[in-house]
C-alpha cells in the first residue's frame, strides 16, 4: 500500500512508518519539522506544514495514496494551553487542509485520525465507553473533537473508511518527548531529581507504542476488509494506574527511591481515564496489551 502520515516525525508517527515500511508497505511521511531521515525505496519524507493548503494539493497531485494516517497535531494539552492559537490553527484548520486536498485530488484512500482520550473530559463513570458523551474539558480536547467529527462527516459524505483511534497516555521509546510523564519520572528517580506531583490523585490507562503501533496495523487491515464505514475506537489497556503505583514501578526498575513533591492539580487535567475495551476484543480482536509493570522495564533503557 502507498501511505502518507502526517506527523511523521512525532512519536507515533516515527515508530509506525518503521514497522510499515518492513511490511514492505510504501510510506510517505510529511512533517513540518525538518528532520534528516534515512529514506529507502520504502520511504518517503516531505517537509511540509499540514496548514499549508498550497502544499497539501502539491502532494496530492503528485502521490496516490491508498491510505492516510492523520497525526499531525499540537499534541500535547500543556502546550495547547500555553499556546491555543496555535493549536486550534494545527489541529482544526490543518484537518481542514488535509481532507480538503483529498476531496479536490478525487483520491479515495481509507482515513485514520488519531484522537485521544482527553475528548471525553472527566466522566462520571468508568471504564469510559466509546459512546461516551464528549466534554472536553482542555483545548486540546476540544480540537480533538472537532477533528473527530471533520473526518467523520467527510467519510460519511465521500464513501470513504475510516477510523478514529483514541489515544491513551502512549509511552515507551526514544521518539517520545522526555517531558511526558512516564520518561520525565523515571529520569528524575534515575538522577535523584525531585518528582512535582500536580494533584496526585490520577487514574491513567497508560499504553505502550508497541501496542499502539500494533493496534494501528489491525485498524489498516480491518479498514481495507470493510467499505463504507466509520468507526471510533479505544487504544488503551482497559486498565487504570495510579501515579503511586508508576512511581512505585519505576523505583523498582531503576533501583532507586523517589523523591517528590506534591503540587495542586492543573485547572485543564483530566484527573481518571479508564478505557471500556469490549468494542475492541469484539471488532479487532485484541485481548493482550503489555501492562504497565512490563512496559516500565521494556522502557527503561530507552529513557536512562
Amino acid at each position: 500500500m502507498n501511505i502518507l502520515i502526517t506527523g511523521g516525525a512525532g512519536f507515533i508517527g516515527q515508530t509506525l512508518y518503521l514497522e510499515l515500511a518492513k511490511l514492505c508497505n510504501q510510506v510517505t511521511l510529511m512533517d513540518k519539522k525538518k528532520i534528516i531521515f534515512d529514506q529507502t525505496n520504502h520511504i518517503h519524507y516531505i517537509q511540509a506544514n499540514v496548514c499549508d493548503r498550497r502544499m497539501m494539493l502539491n502532494i496530492f497531485e503528485n502521490y496516490q495514496f491508498d491510505g492516510v494516517i492523520h497525526l499531525a497535531a499540537v499534541s500535547r494539552v500543556v502546550e495547547a494551553e500555553r499556546s491555543p492559537k496555535e493549536c486550534k490553527e494545527t489541529n482544526i484548520k490543518g484537518s481542514h487542509s488535509l481532507l480538503d486536498s483529498i476531496e479536490k485530488s478525487q483520491q479515495k484512500p481509507w482515513l485514520i485520525f488519531g484522537s485521544s482520550r482527553e475528548v471525553y473530559g472527566e466522566q462520571p463513570c468508568l471504564p469510559v465507553k466509546e459512546n461516551a458523551s464528549l466534554k472536553p474539558v482542555n483545548i486540546y480536547g476540544k480540537t480533538k473533537v472537532i477533528g473527530e467529527q471533520l473526518f467523520y462527516n467527510f467519510a460519511k459524505k465521500n464513501n470513504l473508511n475510516c477510523a478514529i483511534i483514541r489515544f491513551s497516555n502512549v509511552y515507551g521509546n526514544s521518539f517520545d518527548i522526555f517531558d511526558r510523564i512516564i520518561p520525565k519520572f523515571m529520569r528524575a528517580v534515575k538522577t535523584g531529581f525531585i518528582l512535582s506531583i500536580e494533584g496526585g490523585d490520577q487514574l491513567i490507562d497508560f499504553t505502550h507504542i508497541n501496542d499502539t503501533i500494533h493496534f494501528i496495523i489491525t485498524v489498516i487491515k480491518y479498514l481495507n476488509s470493510k467499505k463504507n464505514i466509520q468507526e471510533n475506537f479505544h487504544c488503551c489497556p482497559g486498565i487504570g494506574w495510579s501515579l503511586q503505583e508508576l512511581i512505585h514501578y519505576i523505583e523498582i526498575a531503576v533501583g532507586k527511591k523517589a523523591k517528590t513533591k506534591k503540587m495542586p492539580k492543573r485547572s485543564y487535567d483530566v484527573v481518571k481515564f479508564v478505557g471500556d475495551t469490549a468494542k475492541i476484543k469484539n471488532i479487532l480482536g485484541l485481548n493482550y496489551f503489555i501492562s504497565l509493570e512490563e512496559g516500565i522495564y521494556l522502557s527503561i533503557n530507552e529513557y536512562c
